[in-house]
């Protein structure tokens, strides 16, 4: 009897562990598709670890130019200060050869005849620059500088020259913008409002400064170009005919501090 009790269970015992063992498999099943999963992830980090390690030797190679030009940067910033030392030395020597003014009297006159020149070259082209465009001269360095010459009458000449001796703001704007033809945008509304202060400025510190001084207008139509007289615009040549003055030269005390810009006529 015990051995037929026995006989009955081994059944039910196999069939619980096959049971067991499907249990097993559907586990390491999973597990083996989890392995690939992870296997699968850590081989798509490959090709970023490798931009990682190609995105640090940029910024190394970055940071190794940026370190070069900083020492260029100092570089240049030692050879400026050498040079304006030199101009230091030079500015003392011609005010020792002068009795009529100090060496901070001819600092002052100096820097205004910079900012002065300043004016004429940089500014006063970025203003008359919409109605160049407007206009499309066939010449357009001749244009510019005709425009940039009535420029000059109305903010610095004289009345034989057809100013007012003083700037002529209204005049200026009316230039600028072909009476009104040509449309300034906002950065040259604003450059046209600077340039007009800035030239009232120069010429109220200019004539206020104790010292004789004045715009240079003369140059005589048809002399030759002197570089050692004359400041030659872009594109004209020394030794050619004067076509018209650009901008005026600047005198104070009865001493040259800029000189005259002139345009020359073309050759041929």
């Amino acid at each position: 009897m015990l051995f037929n009790r026995d006989k009955g269970k081994r059944p039910q015992e196999v069939s619980i562990r096959l049971d067991g063992l499907d249990t097993l498999e559907s586990r390491i099943r999973k597990l083996e598709a989890a392995a690939d999963d992870q296997r699968a992830a850590l081989a798509a980090l490959d090709p970023l670890g490798d931009r990682l390690i190609e995105l640090r030797m940029r910024q190394e190679r970055a940071e190794e130019r940026a370190r070069t030009l900083e020492t260029a940067v100092a570089d240049t910033r030692r050879v400026l200060d050498e040079q304006s030392e030199v101009l230091d030395l030079v500015r003392v020597t011609q005010v020792a050869e002068r009795d009529d003014l100090t060496r901070e009297d001819f600092l002052v006159h100096y820097e205004l005849a910079q900012r002065l020149r300043a004016l004429y070259t940089q500014r006063m082209p970025d203003l008359i620059q919409p109605r160049l465009t407007a206009e499309r001269p066939r010449d357009v360095a001749r244009r510019q500088a005709q425009l940039i010459s009535r420029l000059c009458v109305v903010l610095f000449g004289p009345d034989e020259h057809g100013g007012l001796g003083e700037p002529d703001l209204a005049e200026l704007a009316r230039i600028a913008t072909d009476a009104g033809v040509v449309g300034l945008d906002a950065r040259h509304q604003r450059l046209l409002e600077r340039v007009g202060t800035e030239a009232a400025h120069l010429f109220r510190a200019m004539t206020g400064s104790g010292h004789a001084s004045h715009f240079d207008f003369a140059v005589e139509p048809g002399a030759p170009a002197d570089p050692e007289e004359h400041v030659l615009w872009p594109s004209c040549e020394a030794g050619r005919p004067v076509a018209f003055v650009v901008c005026p030269g600047y005198r104070a005390a009865d001493r040259r501090l800029l000189e005259t810009f002139v345009y020359t006529e073309a050759e041929g």
